[in-house]
């Protein structure tokens, strides 16, 4: 009898519709865990595509005349995400109306992405400038008085790239805007040397900020554009050969 009292409370059958709580919790937890998962995933899309390594880091740095980007041309993530994007190369040129397009990352017609850049950009009758620069190093002095010269001579509107679009192109992008534009010095640094590009000061690539350190402290009351073309070579010259 105390037997079958036992067994009746253990197998006491559950009402329908209920299961019991330790049945239940585990189910419990995976729409938790779904929910977690789900918003991390979003927060990391979204924090890859405002710093720009989504959709080819594609910006306007002056309205109608000048842009930046990524590289987007060649079989890399890059080109591929921004070409799901709708920011593939020939689309932003076509977009933006650009007639000449300015590599900071050299290259040789080895490399598919310097290959394809260079076969597209002729395709569209426009004009290709290479003016390789490091973005762990201060940039080289004639390369420099290149991109001057491509400001001054070659046709707008225009773009400027290097591989993520962050570092070397934020340099650009702040010679343009202080040099052809007239921008105060620290709001182009500000604005184009940003995290918001994917630009990291703190990290190595801090040498595209330096360079304007550079300047601040050896301007001595020249202007950017004549100090880089006038008093930078020789600094550079000391630095790079103590």
């Amino acid at each position: 009898m105390g037997y079958d009292i036992v067994m009746s409370n253990l197998e006491t059958p559950q009402p329908p519709g209920k299961t019991s709580a330790v049945a239940s919790a585990p189910r419990r937890k995976w729409p938790r865990r779904l929910a977690w998962s789900g918003g991390i995933f979003a927060a990391l899309v979204f924090l890859l595509w405002y710093i720009g390594v989504l959709g080819g880091n594609v910006r306007c740095v002056a309205p109608g005349l000048m842009y930046r980007s990524a590289q987007l041309t060649g079989n890399n993530y890059t080109a591929d995400t921004a070409r799901w994007l709708g920011h593939g190369f020939r689309q932003t040129l076509r977009k933006y109306h650009i007639r000449t397009v300015i590599n900071l990352r050299g290259g040789n017609m080895s490399n598919d992405y310097y290959r394809d850049e260079v076969d597209e950009t002729r395709a569209m009758g426009d004009v290709h400038v290479d003016i390789p620069m490091s973005a762990r190093h201060l940039p080289p002095p004639d390369e420099l008085k290149k991109l001057i010269h491509t400001f001054d001579r070659d046709p707008y509107p225009m773009i400027f790239h290097c591989q993520g679009g962050s570092d070397r192109s934020g340099l650009v992008g702040a010679l343009y805007l202080a040099i052809c534009r007239n921008v105060p010095l620290e709001q182009a640094e500000e604005s184009q040397l940003t995290m918001r590009y994917g630009h990291f000061g703190f990290t190595s690539t801090g040498a595209m900020n330096q360079f304007f350190d550079l300047y601040r402290k050896n301007s001595q009351g020249l202007g950017l554009r004549q100090w880089i073309l006038l008093r930078y070579p020789a600094l550079y010259a000391k630095i790079k050969n103590p």
